[in-house]
């Protein structure tokens, strides 16, 4: 799968630099389409690596990194440093 689209904000942070509220303080909408992370252009890139990047997982398990850990596939991205834009 290609791109990834923003499905639920946490709608609040909870500390500063919260994972999950950063997107809800950037002011994210469900939605919107991924298209860069920190300035690095991101469209067309595979699924998993956007959501390797945002060191993110879905809850659908078999996409998980709990599933690539079992599976011992690689890591397609690379978290980036907080806080993402």
């Amino acid at each position: 799968a290609k791109d990834a689209m923003v499905m639920e904000i946490i709608p609040k942070s909870r500390y500063p630099g919260d994972p999950q509220g950063q997107a809800f303080a950037a002011g994210v909408k469900s939605g919107w389409i991924v298209k860069a992370i920190n300035g690095e252009e991101v469209a067309g890139q595979s699924f998993a690596k956007i959501m390797d990047m945002l060191d993110d997982e879905v809850m659908d398990q078999r996409m998980s990194q709990h599933f690539y850990a079992s599976q011992k596939e690689p890591r397609e991205g690379e978290p980036v440093d907080t806080p993402i834009t």
